[in-house]
């Protein structure tokens, strides 16, 4: 490919890769604390709990400082190395799937869970791994290389989430018949971590939908 003049009168404004990284690496820092969290819930203290849930939330909110300078930048850049919608969309959806984890954590506290299925526990290795992949995904935005596996993992993980969750709904109206609280408690918890995968697995829809634009 020849070198394009205009692009070395004009260069590209790269630090949107990077953002966007940081992004999903806050995002997977808050999965993996609640995938602790979950799998320790058994042990788990009070003290430590209500740290666990801050700790996200601190995730949450540096998230949303990372999305509001990405918006920023957009603003103050001429040339994006890649539509500066997708950017934006990308940004929105990020901090989309961040906002949900907390909400999911948060809820720990305010339906005031005791214990913890398997199944929450086999949701929070998922989400771990399906951002795992959305991590790769994003690393190689700007090399290409890389990037398709990554997706297609990812929806892998997001068929398999669709699989626990079914397979959750099923054995909570089976086994709680005679417990409405709990039904609506935990039918709600894993309608949100449904929720969540989705919206991981729906960032990488937007990363395959650049590849096709970018070749």
């Amino acid at each position: 490919m020849g070198l394009n003049v205009f692009d070395l009168l004009l260069p590209r404004e790269t630090k949107f890769f990077e953002l966007m990284y940081q992004q999903v690496a806050l995002l997977l820092k808050g999965a993996v604390i609640f995938k602790q969290l979950v799998d320790n819930f058994a042990t788990t203290s009070e003290s430590d709990l209500k740290v666990a849930i801050a700790r996200i939330k601190q995730c949450e909110t540096r998230g949303d400082d990372v999305e509001r300078e990405i918006v920023y930048a957009l603003h103050k850049t001429f040339i994006t190395p890649i539509d500066r919608e997708d950017i934006h969309v990308l940004a929105l959806n990020n901090d989309r799937a961040l906002d949900i984890l907390n909400s999911i954590s948060r809820k720990i506290k305010i339906y005031g869970i005791k214990e913890v299925p398997q199944n929450v526990c086999g949701f929070a290795d998922i989400i771990v791994r399906i951002t795992e992949e959305l991590q790769v995904a994003i690393r190689h935005l700007s090399k290409k290389a890389g990037r398709e596996e990554a997706v297609a993992k990812m929806r892998k993980l997001e068929n398999e989430a669709d699989e626990l969750f079914h397979r959750s709904m099923a054995e909570l109206f089976e086994n709680h018949k005679d417990d409405p609280v709990y039904i609506i408690k935990f039918k709600e918890f894993y309608e949100h971590l449904e929720n969540l995968v989705d919206a991981i697995d729906y960032v990488g829809k937007l990363v395959r939908g650049i590849m096709v634009k970018t070749g």
